[in-house]
């Protein structure tokens, strides 16, 4: 029995090895970084159902409180090589890997020891005195990232996500362990940051266990000017991003409290798995995949195409399936004590579908040469948010801080990023309109459809209630899809053949 299921996994790893011409290769290592991202996330998700039947939402927002911390350094000082080189044509970039090792050990050891000075700034800017200890012990994880294979960047160039994939599991298996391990006998905070910092330490093993090239210490500073050259816009959109993304934390923790931040957090996390997850794994795959096409315009809008149907087959749906379902969620498996996420799951679930869609715009971008593009408008973002932000969170609290962020990114960026999205690969605004149509509908039927049907399970358990919803909404999402495919010019089914077919290839 034993020697069958070794014979038939060593057949699913042949199977999936990403080889052959470039589409086979792309839906290989596409199978790959959904499995990363879904395994990572669902694996994070289920930890932190447990951590909140065990710990409290104070809990939870001390840890985001360093964990925001952490971000802000990381986020601003990240360097953006790793993109560079990945987008850099040539195949091989072995030369350039000693000096970003170096600079990766620096900035690691910059991010620790501001974090260990900064950490009492912090804890009195929050109010919580826990945060100065959880963050100098956090400090250990960015000198162990600081020590990572710089190689791992071939991971993603060479669409080598098979490697990825365990380089990332490594990381969230042994963080899910001690976490929840450690939560059960401590009981606090604590269980989180020991999580934390032993994920680091796993993926740090991995790094070197994946890949036989070693770094040395040979750093070049023309390379690293070289590199710089093209990295110092993903920094820019990088510290942009995270006051985007996790501005709004430092608002709420500093506005309202830790356990609102707890609560803002849990909600944030939980709403956006479903519909932001896709774009991640498929990000990961279309960067280096536009990168080789950005001589080939045709090759190149044939592709955002494609990307743009599969996220928004996939996006949707997962969003009014979070708007129908939060409330039975959170009340079967979180507890009466999570019920103020509910809103915030539910208008970030809407927000992940619009900015799932749009993600692939930003490797259009940085594939074509002009990561500046996203870093601008970004700034545009920024400005609005950062304007109407702190008026939001003191009168509606948690929802007018999301309601806020939600709002700004549909109704003003996403009509932006569409309209320079098209124009850089020449392509039609009413194409894209027409592809976004077609999922919109099913979605749209299939929320129909659950939303009649809660009343009839609404004596059922909590849990029990959640099976049947998302169980009858696959069910109806897929009649609604191929009825909608049958009657219209929607290539979804193609697209999904192809996938299979450069499976089996």
């Amino acid at each position: 029995m034993l020697d069958r299921l070794k014979s038939a996994l060593r057949t699913v790893l042949r199977t999936l090895r990403p080889d052959g011409d470039l589409m086979s290769q792309t839906v290989k290592s596409g199978i790959w970084a959904v499995g990363t991202n879904l395994g990572s996330r669902g694996l994070q998700v289920v930890m932190m159902i447990i951590l909140a039947r065990l710990l409290t939402p104070r809990d939870i927002g001390l840890m985001g409180i360093a964990l925001v911390t952490y971000s802000a350094l990381n986020r601003f000082s990240r360097l953006g090589i790793d993109r560079a080189l990945v987008q850099r044509p040539e195949a091989n970039v072995d030369e350039y890997l000693d000096s970003m090792w170096g600079l990766q050990m620096a900035r690691g050891a910059v991010i620790a020891a501001v974090l260990v000075v900064a950490s009492p700034l912090a804890a009195s800017f929050f109010g919580e005195p826990v945060v100065e200890p959880i963050l100098k012990a956090i400090a250990l994880s960015a000198l162990v990232a600081g020590l990572f294979n710089p190689s791992i960047v071939y991971f993603e160039k060479s669409l080598d996500l098979h490697k990825k994939f365990a380089f990332n599991m490594s990381g969230s298996v042994t963080e899910f362990v001690v976490a929840v391990s450690l939560a059960f006998v401590l009981g606090d905070v604590w269980a989180i940051v020991y999580g934390f910092i032993a994920a680091d330490v796993a993926k740090l093993v991995a790094s070197y266990a994946l890949d036989s090239r070693r770094p040395g210490f040979d750093f070049r500073l023309d390379h690293a000017r070289e590199l710089f050259g093209y990295g110092k816009w993903i920094t820019a959109t990088s510290g942009i991003s995270f006051l985007l993304v996790s501005g709004d934390d430092w608002v709420v923790g500093w506005l309202l409290t830790t356990a609102a931040l707890g609560f803002y957090q849990m909600g944030y996390r939980l709403g956006k798995t479903p519909t932001m997850e896709l774009s991640r794994s498929l990000s990961t795959v279309a960067f280096p995949v536009y990168s080789k096409l950005q001589g080939d315009a045709d090759a190149l809008a044939d592709a955002v195409n494609k990307t743009v149907r599969v996220l928004s087959f996939a996006s949707f749906p997962a969003a009014v399936g979070v708007v129908l379902t939060a409330d039975p969620f959170v009340r079967g498996f979180l507890g009466e004590q999570w019920l103020p996420v509910i809103p915030v799951m539910q208008i970030v679930a809407v927000y992940g579908a619009f900015s799932s869609l749009t993600s692939a715009f930003n490797d259009i971008w940085n594939a074509l040469g002009h990561p500046d593009y996203n870093t601008k408008i970004n700034l545009l973002r920024l400005a609005l948010t950062g304007a109407l932000i702190y008026p939001a969170t003191t009168r509606y609290g948690i929802v007018g801080t999301v309601g806020l962020i939600a709002g700004v990114f549909v109704l003003v960026i996403v009509p932006i990023k569409v309209h320079v999205a098209v124009r850089s690969v020449n392509g039609s605004h009413r194409r894209f309109l027409t592809e976004l149509m077609y999922p919109v509908l099913a979605s749209a039927v299939m929320g129909g459809a659950l939303y009649a049907l809660r009343p009839a399970l609404s004596g059922i358990p909590a849990i029990a209630e959640f099976v049947c919803l998302v169980v009858a909404g696959v069910a109806v999402y897929i009649a609604a899809v191929a009825v909608v495919e049958s009657r219209s010019t929607w290539e979804i089914r193609s697209d999904l053949e192809t996938v299979l077919g450069a499976v089996r290839s």
